[in-house]
Parts: structure tokens; C-alpha cells; sequence
């Protein structure tokens, strides 16, 4: 294994390679492919083309406004894709310009550095003036780097963020935020970046020198350990420090309808439950969820969205959390850990190959003696963009199987919780405006759970007919 890495190693080092073309044809690539299949998805979105409700989705909706609904779905999805398709080329266009010179004149004059190497790059750029800021170390340097590369994604995509909520959202009725909490959830996400971030960005740089770039497999091992030991700690971190930086929490009341019945559900499951959580998901956005979170071993905190709570009944909220519950019971968190892991492995494993590849680092303006780590680690995940893409697919597939199965585990605790779960799931994609056709690529690529479809005719245990039809398309 260590010498066909070895192998790899060396041939990726050709001087010879347009590592400069390799980079940008990669995200070029993958913004094509988004692109294909959101052409897949276009005639699902047209009104003309697909002019009525599904016929699997029709018997579930009040006959006097579900082609309303139906059509008011597909002018909110074609919303959301074609903002997801202008941010898309706006983020390669980006990438254009930091992968690149045309900027040099504009560098000159802001920044002072000289930008007139032949190989000069905005990137580069960056990395220079981030040596002015902290230098002295690999590692002040590149957290200063980072820094710089944080403010100016921040710059970047505020401008993208502020339109999607108080222009695309606030015009299907889904913004709820107050320019003031905009302003403010942009601010402290900023500085929860700047905070985490160096930490993280240290212990990397710290493991790859401890090791020594030479020793592939090893390090992948210990960026393993340190990654997953990361996750344990931000698992119980999030819930109890992070998320209430953006939410608030309280205790669902205990004469709430819900309350008794979902204390029951737990009780029987025998979930250990510590307190259920109302969260207010409302003072953002009218959509609405619910989940639960907690180590192995430990009692484990449901949260329902305030805004679950008045867009279904107390049976159908029930029916909800019994499919959370199906993933606890089916050790789902565990598998997705485990997923997740294993894809970062794979990532890891990526990187390792450009530790040291010279001729990558001298396309983009760094000399042979300079060959920061964290600019090995950005460009190996540009090379590697469309890998990343594959990775999202198998992901979404195994996402999707365990979506089932926790469905599945809600069907069979009876007394109609099949039923419940199908009006609920209902009523969830009718407040969101989700009730609309789906391309089945467009949907493995996009989506991590079965369409609405799919998941109401696997409770009803039919063959998914729509995805089998929708690949005859291809």
C-alpha cells in the first residue's frame, strides 16, 4: 500500500502537469455537471410541462388548493435552483480570481506587495500578507492565512446570504428574520470561525510535522484520532454552547398535548429521555423540524421546532418522533459517525498524496523552499472536487436507506402511526412548499432524504414508480 501511495506521490509531482488548468477545470467540472442535472430537474419546475399535482401526491391534499400548492412548490424550487445555480458560477468565478493574476494590478495598489512574478498568484497574494500579519511560524502564518480567507468569505457571502433570505425567501413567505438578526447571526458565525477554526487548523499542522510528511498512512491515522476526537467533542458542545448563540431554548410545557404523548413514546421505546426542547426556528424561518441529540450512554434531549408544533397535530408531531426515535433505536447516529469518518478518511488520504508536491505549489506562485501545509491542503481539495461530488452521492444513498428504516421503525409500532407519519410528512412538504416532481439524479446528487413520494408509498409498501419512470429519462 505504502509504495503504490509512493508511486502515486511521485507521479502527481510531474512538473509537467497544468496543475493551474487541473484546479480550475475540476470546479468547472462539477459547477457543469450541478448544472446538468438542474436541467434534469427544470421540467419538473415548469408549469407547462408538469402542470398538475402528481398522481401519487393528489389523494393526500384538499382538492381545492393542492394545484396552489402544487404550483406555488414548483415556483419556490425553481427559486431555490436558479439561486443555487448563480452562486455556483459566482463561487468558481472566485476561484478564477484567487487561483489566478488578474487581480495583480488591484493587489499592487491596495496592499502594496509586488505582484509581478511571473507564477504570481491572488493566492499567494494572500499568503504573503498573512506572514506580514503573524509571521515567525508555519502555523501563525497559516492562521492568519485562514483568518483572511474566513473575512473575506464572510465579504463574499453576506451579499449572497442577505438576498436569499430577505429577497428569495421573504418572497414565497419563509423569511421571518429581522435585518438586525441577520446582521447579528452573520456576526457571531464570523467569530465562531475565528475562534474555532485556528484550533482546529493548529492541531493539524501540529500532527503533520510530528509525523513527518513522508509517513502517508500514518498520518491519515492520527488525523483520524484527532478528527473523531473533535467530533466527541463538538457533539456535546453544539447543543449546549453553540446553537444557543442563534437559538433559544426552553422546556416544552408540560400541559402541552404533546408533552404526554411524547414522554409515552420514550417510555415505551425505553429512549432515555432527559427534557424535550421548543426551539425558536420561527423567529427565522416558517419551516419547520425536529431531532434529538446526546452520547452513547447518555440521557438524550429532543427538540421540536416552535414551528412544528402549530403546523401539526399532536399525533402526527408523536408520529414524527417516532421515526427520530427508529434512529436511535437502529443505532443510525453511530453508522453516520462511522460514514462520516471513513469519508474523511478518504479525503485525508488526498491530501497525503500533495504533502510535498512541488509542482503544484510553484503553479499557483510558491517557490520550492515554501510549501505551506494548509495551501497543500486547500489545492488538494481543489483537485479533488469532483471526488468530493461522487462522496456526496454515496453518502445521500446510505442517508436514504437508514431514512427508510427509521420510517419503517415507525410503522411498526402500530395504532396508526403509518398513517400519522404519511399526514405529517404531508403537511411538513405543504408548508414548505415541497410538493412537486423530482429528477431521481437530481435527487441522489441534492437530496439526503427519499422525495415525499417515495417515502409515502414505502409506508404503504408499493414499488417506487416515479424514480423507475424518471430513469427511463436518462
Amino acid at each position: 500500500m505504502s509504495a503504490y501511495l509512493s508511486n502515486l506521490v511521485d507521479i502527481f509531482n510531474d512538473a509537467n502537469l497544468p496543475w493551474q488548468h487541473v484546479v480550475l477545470a475540476s470546479g468547472w467540472a462539477v459547477s457543469l455537471f450541478e448544472g446538468y442535472i438542474g436541467n434534469r430537474q427544470s421540467p419538473y419546475l415548469s408549469s407547462i410541462k408538469a402542470p398538475n399535482i402528481p398522481s401519487a401526491l393528489a389523494p393526500y391534499l384538499p382538492a381545492s388548493t393542492s394545484q396552489k400548492t402544487y404550483h406555488d412548490s414548483q415556483a419556490y424550487a425553481k427559486s431555490k435552483m436558479n439561486f443555487g445555480s448563480v452562486t455556483s458560477i459566482l463561487d468558481q468565478i472566485e476561484s478564477l480570481l484567487l487561483l489566478t493574476s488578474f487581480l495583480a494590478p488591484v493587489w499592487n495598489v491596495l496592499v502594496g506587495q509586488r505582484a509581478g512574478a511571473p507564477s504570481w498568484t491572488l493566492l499567494k497574494g494572500f499568503w504573503d500578507l498573512a506572514g506580514n500579519i503573524m509571521g515567525g511560524s508555519e502555523i501563525k502564518q497559516s492562521i492568519a492565512f485562514v483568518g483572511l480567507m474566513t473575512i473575506m468569505g464572510a465579504i463574499l457571502g453576506t451579499p449572497k446570504a442577505y438576498y436569499k433570505n430577505f429577497v428569495m425567501e421573504q418572497k414565497h413567505g419563509f423569511n421571518k428574520m429581522t435585518r438586525t438578526t441577520f446582521w447579528l447571526d452573520q456576526l457571531k458565525g464570523l467569530l465562531l470561525s475565528l475562534v474555532l477554526e485556528p484550533l482546529v487548523l493548529a492541531g493539524i499542522i501540529k500532527i503533520i510535522h510530528w509525523v513527518g510528511k513522508d509517513g502517508v498512512l500514518t498520518i491519515v491515522a492520527w488525523l483520524m484520532a484527532f478528527v473523531f476526537s473533535l467530533q466527541l467533542v463538538l457533539i456535546p458542545l453544539y447543543p449546549y454552547v453553540i446553537a444557543p448563540l442563534f437559538n433559544k431554548f426552553t422546556p416544552l410545557p408540560e400541559d402541552s398535548p404533546v408533552f404526554p404523548q411524547v414522554k409515552a413514546l420514550a417510555t415505551r421505546l425505553k429512549f432515555p429521555l432527559g427534557k424535550i426542547w421548543v426551539m425558536d426556528g420561527s423567529k427565522r424561518s416558517a419551516h419547520s423540524n425536529a431531532y434529538f441529540f446526546g452520547l452513547p450512554g447518555l440521557p438524550k434531549q429532543i427538540v421540536i421546532y416552535d414551528t412544528l408544533l402549530t403546523q401539526a397535530t399532536p399525533d402526527e408531531v408523536e408520529a414524527i418522533l417516532a421515526h427520530e426515535l427508529g434512529h436511535w433505536s437502529h443505532l443510525h447516529v453511530p453508522i453516520l459517525l462511522v460514514v462520516s469518518l471513513l469519508q474523511t478518511s478518504i479525503i485525508l488520504l488526498t491530501f497525503t498524496l500533495f504533502l510535498h508536491n512541488i509542482s503544484l505549489l510553484t503553479a499557483f506562485g510558491f517557490p520550492a523552499r515554501q510549501q505551506p501545509t494548509i495551501i497543500a491542503l486547500f489545492l488538494s481539495a481543489a483537485v479533488f472536487q469532483p471526488l468530493s461530488a461522487i462522496l456526496g452521492f454515496a453518502t445521500n444513498s446510505i442517508t436514504r436507506v437508514l431514512e427508510y428504516d427509521a420510517d419503517k421503525f415507525a410503522k411498526d409500532l402500530g395504532d396508526g402511526y403509518a398513517a400519522n407519519l404519511k399526514k405529517a410528512l404531508v403537511r411538513i412538504h405543504e408548508e414548505n412548499l415541497a410538493i412537486y416532481g423530482v429528477d431521481w439524479v437530481y435527487s441522489a446528487y441534492n437530496h439526503n432524504h427519499p422525495t415525499l413520494i417515495e417515502r409515502l408509498e414505502a409506508l404503504d409498501g408499493k414499488k417506487q414508480e416515479p424514480t423507475r419512470e424518471a430513469k427511463k429519462d436518462l
